[in-house]
């Protein structure tokens, strides 16, 4: 072969091995706190009825970086104990939740998940200090009939206990004076837009993964990729779009969730800076001892 054909082909196989390389690092989405407004968010519609609007047997797992410094919320444990920290998943519904809710934050940095059904709740409030800004992968399961609620950190179990038992779903054409927040999951804010005690979410959010099932019940080896769907999956947004405002749903289901851009800014929006990136910080965050289970 000519050598310059050989220098040609060379390049060639340089640009496609670096296409394909930024093709599997994707995107993420970047939030910035912003907390009112109804922007600053991603909004995945619970009606009609469908597989999303799960409420029996969970696990919601997703890989996150918050820098330090900017997540400052505080939460405690019991009912609602999660929705004062920086919020990162809100399924929650004003007042009294018919059938349930729930949600997951950041309170001293560290993952709350907090589930209610008909009134009655729990949240569990792990060890460790996510605002180190690498990237981590976190997941919370519940089982339905026990209402065990187990969290996990970069693959290893970060705090577990007991909340309450039963369906948390919800309750679609409940009558509500909050058409566009109630029947909605809410990632990156509060979705009510009930003031600065109920801060939202600073930093990055990447391949949400939602399931019927409790996918871990011991400790696990973080993935190395981007999540796969199966029959359980009843979401997944892999935020790979890098443009637009629509995060589309790769499972079956097609529940697609709707970016509201605007604020300073103009959040969530687009980043290169995902878990497999070569530029990212990916490793296992430092654990602090637990802190007393009744703060």
């Amino acid at each position: 072969m000519p050598r310059f054909l050989l220098r040609v082909l060379i390049l060639w196989l340089s640009v496609m091995v670096h296409a394909m390389a930024a093709h599997a690092e994707g995107f993420a989405l970047e939030f910035f706190g912003t907390g009112s407004g109804d922007i600053d968010r991603v909004k995945i519609p619970l009606e009609p009825d469908g597989p999303v609007n799960v409420g029996g047997d969970l696990t919601i797992e997703f890989w996150l970086k918050a820098p330090p410094g900017v997540n400052a919320g505080v939460v405690r444990t019991g009912l609602d104990g999660w929705i004062t920290g920086n919020i990162l998943i809100d399924r929650d519904v004003y007042h009294a939740g018919d059938h349930g809710d729930y949600g997951l934050s950041l309170g001293d940095g560290r993952l709350a998940f907090g589930l209610a059904v008909e009134g009655e709740g729990q949240t569990m409030v792990g060890a460790t200090d996510l605002t180190d800004g690498s990237w981590h992968h976190v997941a919370a399961t519940r089982e339905k009939t026990t209402g065990r609620i187990c969290l996990y950190v970069d693959g290893k179990l970060d705090a577990e206990g007991i909340g309450p038992p039963g369906d948390a779903s919800y309750r679609v054409g409940r009558e509500t004076d909050w058409p566009n927040s109630d029947p909605f999951l809410v990632l990156g804010a509060e979705k009510h837009d009930a003031g600065p005690e109920y801060p939202s979410f600073h930093g990055l959010l990447d391949d949400l993964r939602i399931s019927d099932v409790v996918r871990y019940t011991e400790s696990f080896t973080p993935p190395t990729g981007p999540a796969e769907t199966d029959d359980h999956t009843v979401l997944l947004l892999r935020f790979d779009e890098g443009e637009g405002d629509i995060a589309h749903d790769s499972s079956p289901h097609g529940r697609h969730g709707r970016l509201r851009i605007g604020g300073p800014h103009q959040g969530p929006r687009w980043s290169s800076d995902t878990p497999w990136s070569p530029s990212s910080t990916t490793q296992p965050a430092s654990t602090t001892p637990p802190a007393d289970a009744a703060r």
